[in-house]
C-alpha cells in the first residue's frame, strides 16, 4: 500500500512539474472571449469547460469560452452555412475527422502545420490531413467501435462471431426479457468494419472508390444473415435503441464507440453497468479468421479561417496546453474516458482496465481518411444497407447500386 501511495505521489509531482514547465514556456496573454462548436456531447463538454478555466487562470486571466454543442450533421451544415454567409464562424471546431475534408474543400479551415508542434501527436495525425497539410489537432485517439458487454450477463467476451451468436441465444434462453445482441444496424459506420474484415475498403490503390467488390457483397450478406438467418438482431434498432437497452440491462452485448464509455461507467446514467459490469473487447473474428476492423481517428480541434490576432494566439496556446500538458491530458482525455493522443501519457491496465481494453481494441482498427469524397461513400451505402437489412435488396445489388451512386456523387 505504501508503495502504491509513493507511486501516486510521484505521478502527481511529475504532472505538476509538467504543468509548471508549460507555464514557464508561455507568456501571459490578453483576455479574449472564444467560441467553440463541439460535437463531443454535453457531459464531455463539462470537462472541456473546466480545463479551459484552468488554462485561462494561468495564461489569459479573464478569458471566456462559450461551448455550443452541435450534433455531427448540424455542425457540418451550420459551418458550411456560416462560411457561405461570410460571418458567424466560431473560433474553434471540435469533432471527428470525417467532416474535415469537407470543410477544407469549402475553404473554411486554416492549415495548422506552422501553428503547432505536430510531432507531439504520433498516433492519429494523418486522419486530419488533406493534401499533405494538417487541419486538426487531436484531443484524443480512438473514436473506434468495439464490442461492449454486460459482465453480469456475459462472463467473457466471445472470440468469434460463431461464439457471439451462441452466447446471444444462450442469454436470451436464460433471460426471456433480455436481448442477446444489438447494434446500430442501418448506419454505415457500424457496417464498414465488416467490409474491412472481409478484405475490402473504400478506395483502391489508385484512390478510386470501390464499393462493389466481393468483400462488400460478403459483408452485406453477413449482416443480413445475422438478422434473418441467425435471428440475433432486433427487427429495428438504431443507436438510441442499442444504447438505451444496454444501459438498462435489457441487452447483453452491443457494438459502440469509445465516446460512450464515460456514460456506461456512470451508474446514474447506466444503472445496469458501471465499472463492475462493463466489459470491452475487440470485435469477434469472422468466419475467415479476420476481425472486423473499425475506423479509427479521434476527436480534433480545427481553427476556422478569419481567426487572427489575440484570439488566434489564445487558441494556439489553449489547444497546445489541452493536448500536450500531461496534467491537462490526464484531466481531459482520460477524464472523458478517451485514449491520449500523445505518447507521454499512457494507460495503466492495473489502474484503468477499461481504457486499457479500449486501447487494445484500437489496435485492431484502420485509419479513417479525411478525403472529402468519403461523404459520397456514406450517402451511397446508407440506403443500400437499409435495403439489405429490410430484406428488400440483395447483397450483390446493394454493392452495385452503391458504386453507381458514389460515382455519380463524385462526378457531380
Amino acid at each position: 500500500m505504501k508503495h502504491s501511495k509513493m507511486l501516486f505521489g510521484l505521478l502527481v509531482v511529475l504532472l505538476a512539474l509538467g504543468s509548471f514547465g508549460f507555464a514557464l514556456a508561455q507568456d501571459q496573454l490578453p483576455a479574449v472571449d472564444l467560441v467553440i462548436w463541439s460535437q463531443d456531447g454535453d457531459s464531455n463538454n463539462v470537462f472541456l469547460a473546466e480545463q479551459f478555466q484552468v488554462w485561462a487562470d494561468q495564461f489569459a486571466p479573464g478569458s471566456t469560452l462559450e461551448i455550443v454543442q452541435k450534433e455531427t450533421e448540424v455542425l457540418r451544415n451550420d459551418l458550411l452555412t456560416a462560411g457561405l454567409a461570410g460571418s458567424g464562424l466560431p473560433d474553434m471546431v471540435l469533432g471527428p475527422n470525417d467532416a474535415i475534408g469537407v470543410f477544407v474543400d469549402a475553404g473554411l479551415l486554416q492549415p495548422l502545420d506552422e501553428m503547432f508542434d505536430l510531432e507531439k501527436y504520433p498516433f492519429n495525425l494523418a486522419a486530419a490531413q488533406v493534401g499533405g497539410e494538417t487541419y486538426g489537432v487531436p484531443t484524443n485517439a480512438g473514436n473506434h467501435l468495439m464490442l461492449m458487454y454486460n459482465k453480469s450477463l456475459v462472463e467473457t467476451a466471445p472470440e468469434t462471431w460463431e461464439e457471439l451468436i451462441e452466447t446471444a441465444k444462450a442469454v436470451e434462453e436464460a433471460n426471456p426479457d433480455v436481448q442477446g445482441f444489438a447494434y446500430n444496424l442501418n448506419e454505415p459506420f457500424w457496417f464498414l468494419p465488416f467490409v474491412h474484415g472481409f478484405g475490402g475498403g473504400t478506395y483502391d490503390a489508385d484512390g478510386n472508390m470501390v464499393l462493389d467488390s466481393q468483400a462488400w457483397i460478403d459483408a452485406y450478406q453477413f449482416v443480413q444473415d445475422l438478422k434473418f438467418k441467425e435471428g440475433i438482431v432486433p427487427e429495428e434498432c438504431d443507436y438510441a435503441c442499442a444504447d438505451g437497452l444496454f444501459k438498462e440491462g435489457s441487452v447483453a452485448m452491443i457494438l459502440n464507440g469509445d465516446w460512450a464509455i464515460a456514460e456506461y461507467l456512470d451508474t446514474e446514467k447506466s444503472p445496469a453497468l458501471g465499472e463492475e459490469n462493463l466489459g470491452l473487447a475487440p470485435w469477434p473474428a469472422l468466419p475467415n479468421g479476420e476481425r472486423p476492423k473499425p475506423f479509427t481517428a479521434g476527436k480534433f480541434i480545427s481553427v476556422p479561417v478569419g481567426v487572427e490576432g489575440d484570439k488566434l494566439e489564445a487558441v494556439k496556446s489553449f489547444v497546445t496546453w489541452l493536448t500536450t500538458d500531461p496534467g491537462a491530458v490526464e484531466a481531459y482525455a482520460l477524464g472523458t474516458s478517451r485514449l491520449p493522443a500523445i505518447a507521454e501519457v499512457t494507460v495503466d491496465p492495473e489502474t484503468n482496465p477499461i481504457l486499457a481494453a479500449s486501447a487494445e481494441a484500437l489496435t485492431t482498427g484502420v485509419g479513417m481518411p479525411a478525403d472529402p469524397t468519403l461523404r459520397c461513400m456514406w450517402d451511397s451505402v446508407r440506403p443500400q444497407l437499409e435495403g439489405v437489412m429490410s430484406n428488400s435488396v440483395t447483397p450483390a445489388d446493394a454493392a452495385a447500386e452503391a458504386q453507381i451512386s458514389a460515382e455519380e456523387c463524385i462526378e457531380g
